[in-house]
């Protein structure tokens, strides 16, 4: 069993990359506004850099196997849409209105947990802190100016991708004994697969040869890119090493913690950002530390220490 001091470094680990990633995205698609083709190159540079490292000796990486890459389907069908729909709904909303649909979700996700993984349901301080959680979002809608959607579908996808991607992570954990590297390899390699035909039927590879027609392809668009593949790879690790020690709704928790940060980094760099009014303010407080509440004690595991699967839901 890790310890409380290791998994709290996963976790500040991962809420950081987390944060930052979310606006980097939003500036690479100003830039390049190829989402498939964006995504397909942070899975794919992250899937090359992995595999490679693996042959040398510096990480250890599972070697390819073709029933383990069976395995790592379904969660590779789950990442990529929870990544396409991430960028599709940063398309049709500012990132506050993102932020807010993603903290819905955890009602779901913890849902799931009980019914599918086994998680011990939650205590009424816990199920209190998540309701916080909620009226924080909402408030936070209620006063802010810059909240803006173009496109409800996109939002309300992304929203149920967000609450069902930790459930299906986690069952695959349980199921393979691997290591995170290796899972971050094939999960991201078999993401690649999965999404390569989109490009050609989105139509994607005809915006991308327009672009470096026009000269968009430049330094600035292509570093932000690099950049956005570097942050691609370590939260997809860091996420499948913080779910062998947490729970699908802890994980999904996690999230809403680097709201504020992801605020300030937007509000610094978009016309859009929300206007951040004293309520405003009250509001995000609201959901940063709703869920660090001493009584509202969300579940953390060990791989380990799980408990097995249900059949029905290994199925």
């Amino acid at each position: 069993m890790a310890s409380t001091s290791f998994i709290l470094f996963l976790v500040v680990s991962h809420m950081t990359v987390s944060s930052t990633m979310l606006v980097l995205n939003k500036a690479v698609l100003k830039l390049i506004p190829a989402a498939t083709t964006v995504l397909l190159f942070q899975v794919g540079s992250s899937a090359i850099l992995l595999y490679g490292l693996g042959k040398m000796n510096v990480i250890r990486v599972d070697p390819f196997e073709l029933t383990t890459a069976r395995a790592f389907f379904w969660n590779a069908v789950a990442f990529m849409i929870l990544l396409f729909t991430n960028a599709k709904a940063l398309e049709a909303a500012n990132v506050e209105a993102v932020i807010v649909f993603r903290t819905l979700s955890i009602f779901v996700t913890a849902y799931g947990d009980f019914r599918l993984l086994q998680a011990r349901a939650l205590s009424m301080e816990a199920i209190g802190a998540l309701c916080l959680v909620v009226l924080g979002a909402i408030g936070f809608v209620l006063s802010d100016k810059g909240f803006v959607i173009s496109n409800m579908f996109w939002v309300f996808i992304y929203g149920c991708a967000n609450a069902a991607y930790p459930l299906v992570t986690k069952m695959v954990i349980r199921s393979n004994d691997m290591t995170s590297w290796g899972r971050t390899y094939y999960n991201n390699l078999m993401t690649f697969l999965v999404f390569l035909p989109g490009v050609f039927v989105l139509g994607e590879h005809r915006t991308i040869f327009n672009l470096e027609k026009e000269g968009g392809l430049n330094i600035q668009a292509l570093t932000l890119l690099f950049l956005s593949c570097v942050w691609g790879t370590a939260i997809s690790f860091l996420g499948f090493f913080c779910l062998e020690y947490v729970t699908a709704t802890t994980f999904n928790v996690m999230g809403n913690a680097n709201k504020i940060l992801t605020l300030v980094v937007n509000g610094l760099l978009w016309d859009q950002h929300a206007t951040l009014q004293v309520f405003s303010l009250r509001s995000c407080l609201l959901l940063l530390c709703a869920p660090q509440l001493p009584s509202a004690s969300f579940p953390v595991t060990s791989l380990h220490a799980a408990a097995p699967l249900a059949p029905s839901a290994a199925d």
